[in-house]
């Protein structure tokens, strides 16, 4: 596959000093699940690298628990991900993620998969304004009520995490809303799942 990137000397210099303060763990996974060389820390060739930064939209990383994993070892933050904000699709899956407040300046992003972590806070998701589907099952979230401000999305995954009211979420800012899948959550009263569909007309599915 060829790469042709239009790039200035001072811009591969800035890549190849990117590439170089990466953590070896991202070094690791971008050359697993991008370049196809393996585990290994030889930084990848210019054009391959300004790709990378400028020019790619989709990033799918799946852990070593996925079903189909493209990453041997399970990352443990997002940071590798500065600076790549031309990203529309992100699937970062079968991780260690606790945190997403490294994603604050990805606003272009319309699609984000990031199922089977260990994230508990949302806290940086709100800034990403263009999100249309968000898939956030089997976590550890506890609070929703940073998603309300998405107001483009359609589809919202938070199954089987740990979210014990839905009283910080307001669906009438999502006009766009179509499916909201939020059982099972077993801190999740019956009780008030059935207040919420009676007062927002929206169906608490299950997925």
């Amino acid at each position: 596959m060829q790469f042709i990137i239009k790039s200035t000397p001072e811009e591969v210099l800035r890549a190849r000093s990117w590439w170089n303060n990466l953590e070896v763990q991202w070094k690791f996974a971008f050359n697993e699940a991008l370049f196809g060389k393996g585990p290994v820390l030889e930084p990848p060739s210019d054009d391959h690298m300004m790709f990378l930064l400028v020019g790619i939209d989709t990033i799918r990383m799946a852990g070593p628990g996925a079903m189909h994993p493209n990453v041997s070892m399970a990352l443990t933050n997002l940071s590798g991900l500065i600076p790549l904000y031309n990203l529309v699709n992100l699937s970062f899956t079968n991780m260690r993620i606790s945190a997403v407040t490294e994603l604050t300046r990805f606003t272009k992003i319309e699609h984000l998969y990031l199922y089977d972590n260990q994230i508990t806070s949302l806290q940086g998701i709100e800034s990403m304004k263009n999100l249309k589907s968000l898939y956030l099952q089997n976590n550890e979230i506890s609070d929703i009520g940073l998603i309300s401000e998405l107001k483009n999305l359609e589809v919202i995954y938070v199954t089987k995490n740990k979210i014990k009211s839905l009283k910080n979420f307001l669906p009438s800012k999502l006009t766009h809303l179509k499916k909201f899948y939020v059982q099972p959550n077993e801190l999740l009263p019956d009780k008030e799942l059935i207040q919420f569909q009676n007062k927002h007309g929206i169906i608490c599915r299950q997925g």
